[in-house]
């Protein structure tokens, strides 16, 4: 089923939302500490940031130019659940972010992080509410380092996917503990 470019901003904010309030309650102590040689909650959110500064760039260049660059898609729009599909059976195989979504090694400070994410999230749900219309989420393609060639639609599809992702492993690593060592 496909989601509309309305649903496609609610589910952006909540994602960003549900982040940032998860990455908050994991204690200053905690958010660079690895469990299980994962990254920490704080590389979680740094490679966020990177992911969603890159992504708010595909929907904020001028229009001609991913067609310039990459054509026009020659498929319509797959649905959420086939990209967040395609997207684990990857992840299975063995992908892994490079280059700049890789987080650095560093003790960041929460507060700072989390509010670069939401600012980050802000600016992408502004560039969908502001430059693309519905349809045009359909007709215009970008390449993305594991998925190849997406739609606009696909891109915003994975991004919800990938935010939720992310939440998943702040969530089992990070928050599981919380409230279980108290009496």
């Amino acid at each position: 089923m496909r989601k509309s470019k309305d649903e496609i901003i609610n589910e952006l904010k909540e994602s960003f939302d549900s982040l940032i309030t998860a990455s908050a309650a994991v204690s200053n102590e905690m958010f660079n500490v690895s469990k299980e040689n994962r990254w920490t909650t704080a590389e979680n959110i740094s490679h966020l940031v990177s992911a969603t500064k890159m992504t708010t760039m595909a929907f904020v260049l001028p229009k001609f130019l991913p067609v310039l660059l990459y054509g026009r898609p020659g498929h319509a729009s797959h649905s959420y659940l086939k990209i967040v599909e395609n997207y684990e059976k990857k992840l299975e195989g063995g992908a892994k972010a490079t280059g700049v979504y890789v987080p650095k090694k560093t003790n960041y400070e929460k507060e700072k992080l989390n509010n670069k994410l939401q600012a980050e999230g802000e600016k992408l749900i502004r560039a969908i509410v502001e430059k693309w219309n519905d349809e045009q989420l359909d007709h215009y393609q970008i390449s993305h380092p594991i998925l190849g060639l997406l739609t606009v639609r696909e891109l915003a599809y994975f991004t919800i996917h990938h935010n939720a992702h992310h939440l998943e492993t702040i969530k089992k690593y990070y928050l599981a503990s919380v409230g279980s060592n108290q009496t």
